[in-house]
């Protein structure tokens, strides 16, 4: 099927990689159904595009390859909203929010997006854990920069 995405034009999308969020993402809980694209030549970042509404649209990043410490404890009650029964079937992604000065990029800790692999379902979910916030800074600056 084709799309039309907020930064990449039309793309051609497989039906069968739709991912659906049952419970939508936070703040827009009306669109369920999305895609993931990796990005042009940037492997560290994927957009998460809605196929319902062209405007809403997330860059996306593996946690651990910005955050080797992240350690998320996510409820089996929570895991079973999208079906997971085993740790071979998540993926986890984070929002990214882009500032105009690239290096104060920041993102989401408190509410990482869930995927069961399997089934193409998936959820934001929110931790309990205190260390984290929405605005963790992606980019760290070594001391004289």
């Amino acid at each position: 099927m084709i799309i039309q995405t907020k930064y990449f034009g039309q793309l051609e999308v497989d039906q069968a990689k739709i991912i659906t969020f049952p419970n939508g993402i936070l703040g827009l809980e009306a669109y369920k159904a999305y895609a993931v694209f990796e990005m042009p030549d940037n492997p560290k970042f994927r957009c998460l595009q809605s196929i319902e509404e062209i405007q809403v649209a997330f860059i996306l990043i593996n946690p651990w390859d910005f955050f080797k410490d992240y350690d998320i404890d996510i409820s089996d009650e929570e895991l079973k909203t999208i079906q997971i029964k085993s740790i071979e079937q998540i993926v986890v992604f984070n929002i990214v929010t882009f500032q105009e000065n690239i290096m104060e990029s920041t993102a989401n800790l408190l509410a990482p997006i869930i995927i069961n692999t399997d089934i193409k379902e998936a959820a934001q979910i929110v931790l309990r854990e205190d260390q984290y916030t929405t605005k963790h800074p992606i980019f760290h600056q070594k001391e004289g920069e």
